[in-house]
């Protein structure tokens, strides 16, 4: 899924592309949510059992007679697969409750199925060999159900006239027709063959082969996807359109058609909007590699929803989007990043979305940078900090749709690639995301892949990398200070930098340390990982400013503390320290802070996790704090040697735990 973040309402944004601020991102991200909730959420987990494993769809074919007064479908599928297991004896294949299946037939013969739980059972007229090809057509009708996730598919209206779409991201596919609905298990290929009342035009991925008038009413178009897809990019979109083309020329010699299907009465406004189409497949080409389904073409369709999706060289496109003014030229630059990262490259489970949807907006930011600079591309990345994430990027439960279509994985996502680029440099990022696009070209990824493709090209492991920005929680908050004192005709200048979040460790990263004198300003990459660190700079005039990575190449809060104030005003953050001496012997000092008022409880425990003694347990005021531990437990007996824990809580908030180590 790309940019569907516009349900029902467009918010009335302000800032032309390039220049959104945080609040626009945080409107429109926030949006996508509110029609999940009618979706069976045991479908995620169903690719895995036996009889969807055994076997891999190579060649769909799907032939529709749409009704759109009756609004109905009548359907006939083919589907041609290999098994991957000796003796495959029978296939399930997904298709919701709402569709009426009246035959299954293979090789002339009519099979048995059954149809519950929003699946077909088809046990098979023999057993099928490993690499065998077996094939299978599906005869049924129905209405198609409006409904999951976003729609899946749609009759509606515009200006009076029929429009008709599909959206099944994320498991739609099955309301309209059978399938295999992973998205690891690309089809090779598929043919999409629709019949329409003649005053309709049919939109769909690939190639339009044929557009036949059967002399009755109706006209059949016939689309041909020849590049591997998955499911859930398959698409229609059906309506009076008008068509107009544009050419990306990717030689000397050779264009592919871009190709744009609007409503009649947006014609002008979209061809005013899609001319930057071009320019940016000639963008993402350069840093990607070369547009995935050259042979075929790019295109866009209208259709009546408030954002778009990616769909395999057909684009759907939000009908309130076209302006005719380029006010959502970032949401052609999004659809179209798809085509590379979420087309191309899919992710291999859904937990793996941000591969799709934090790239595709992360090159929202490259675009503003191609065309903007260096200073666009830096405002459009400190938009995608909309301030707290409350999930990882990494969905650790695929059947919390809320997750899924999160703003930590679209925003958060996008901000994870601009900190590796930092990370990498130059080179070696960029040349780690045409070398995944080339190595996952046509088939599916995960993070993992994603990260091994990184590592070969940067030399080292990057695995603290993901770990805490992937698959972990929240962000670092910076606390600074700093000082220069003249000696020997240069400056030492002393950097205190400390990492103040309570709900995590601390982070690895890179920091850019600006420093500014008469003659200009130095940058000083420094490697930050602990609580505090002390870092010194020799400079050969006075430093008049120090900043912290003024750029926003890392995801953080940081905040000066001047050295006068920071000596004398009380504690802000709480803080538990590290106990001394450590180790010990007859007592040690532990202390805390507390930025406010407070019950406070102080607990020692054992490494079996048993508390052995509370120290502290009563309301303390704003400050400094210690307490003394003498080694026994709470009877008085002396404790033995060894590892001890402890941990400090304020009213509900528990610091994490550290460790002493007492010797007798």
């Amino acid at each position: 899924m790309s940019v569907k973040r516009f349900l029902g309402v467009i918010f009335l944004l302000t800032l032309p592309f390039g220049l959104w601020a945080q609040n626009v991102h945080q409107q429109i991200r926030e949006m996508e949510r509110e029609r999940f909730h009618s979706v069976d959420r045991g479908l995620l987990s169903k690719s895995d059992e036996a009889n969807r494993s055994d076997f891999d769809v190579t060649h769909y074919r799907i032939q529709l007679d749409v009704d759109p007064y009756a609004r109905t479908i009548t359907g006939k599928v083919t589907t041609k697969a290999v098994s991957k297991i000796s003796g495959l004896n029978e296939v399930t294949l997904d298709l919701f409750y709402n569709m009426t299946v009246d035959s299954v037939v293979s090789n002339g013969s009519s099979l048995d199925y059954t149809h519950s739980d929003n699946e077909v059972t088809i046990p098979l007229a023999r057993a099928y060999g490993k690499d065998e090809s077996a094939e299978l057509t599906m005869y049924y009708h129905g209405r198609p159900l409006t409904g999951v996730g976003f729609g899946s598919f749609n009759f509606g209206f515009h200006n009076g006239k029929t429009i008709i779409s599909t959206l099944s991201e994320p498991f739609g596919a099955p309301t309209w027709w059978p399938c295999k609905d992973n998205p690891a298990d690309k089809a090779d290929s598929v043919d999409i063959v629709v019949t329409v009342p003649d005053h309709l035009v049919v939109a769909s991925n690939g190639t339009l082969t044929l557009e036949t008038d059967n002399g009755d009413g109706t006209k059949t178009f016939h689309w041909a996807e020849r590049y591997p897809i998955s499911t859930y990019l398959v698409s229609l979109a059906i309506t009076n359109y008008e068509r107009f083309t544009d050419y990306y020329r990717h030689s000397e010699t050779d264009s592919m058609e871009v190709q744009f299907y609007v409503y009649p009465e947006h014609l002008a406004a979209a061809q005013e909007d899609f001319n930057v189409t071009v320019p940016m497949i000639e963008c993402y080409a350069s840093l990607f590699g070369e547009y995935p389904f050259i042979d075929e073409k790019y295109g866009m369709a209208e259709f009546a929803w408030g954002g778009a999706m990616e769909h395999q060289t057909c684009t759907s496109y939000g009908s309130a989007l076209i302006r005719g003014d380029h006010y959502y030229d970032w949401v052609v630059a999004h659809e179209l990043a798809h085509q590379w990262f979420g087309d191309l490259v899919t992710m291999k489970r859904w937990s793996h979305i941000w591969l799709n949807e934090g790239f595709a907006s992360y090159a929202e930011a490259l675009w503003a940078e191609n065309i903007g600079g260096e200073a666009a591309y830096h405002r459009y990345v400190k938009s995608f900090d909309l301030g707290f994430f409350p999930t990882s990027v990494f969905v650790h439960d695929s059947t919390n749709i809320d997750m899924l279509f999160s703003r930590t994985v679209y925003d958060k996502g996008a901000y994870v690639l601009h900190m590796l680029r930092h990370v990498m440099g130059e080179a070696s990022f960029f040349n780690a995301l045409r070398n995944y696009a080339q190595k996952f070209a046509f088939g599916n990824a995960t993070t993992e892949d994603f990260r091994s493709v990184c590592e070969a090209e940067f030399g080292h492991s990057l695995d603290w990398f993901f770990r805490q920005w992937v698959y972990g929680f929240h962000r670092p908050s910076y606390e600074y200070r700093w000082s220069d004192s003249p000696a020997d005709g240069q400056h030492i200048i002393t950097l205190d930098l400390d990492q103040v979040q309570t709900r995590t460790g601390p982070f690895k990263m890179p920091l850019d340390i600006v420093l500014e004198t008469a003659s200009g300003n130095t940058t000083i990459v420094v490697w930050d990982s602990l609580a505090s660190q002390r870092f010194q700079f020799v400079m050969n005039g006075e430093v008049t400013k120090l900043q912290i990575d003024p750029d926003g190449w890392v995801l953080k809060d940081v905040q000066f503390i001047p050295t006068s104030v920071a000596e004398s005003e009380q504690p802000r953050i709480f803080t538990l320290h590290q106990n001394y001496p450590n180790p010990f012997n007859a007592e040690t000092v532990i202390g805390y802070d507390l930025p406010r008022e407070g019950n406070v409880t102080l607990d020692i425990y054992n490494v079996l996790g048993q508390r052995v003694r509370r120290l502290v347990e009563q309301v303390k005021p704003t400050g400094s704090h210690s307490v003394k531990w003498d080694g026994r437990d709470i009877s008085g007996e002396i404790l033995p040697s060894g590892i001890y824990i402890y941990r400090v809580r304020l009213n509900e908030t528990m610091l994490p735990a550290r460790k002493m180590l007492m010797l007798k």
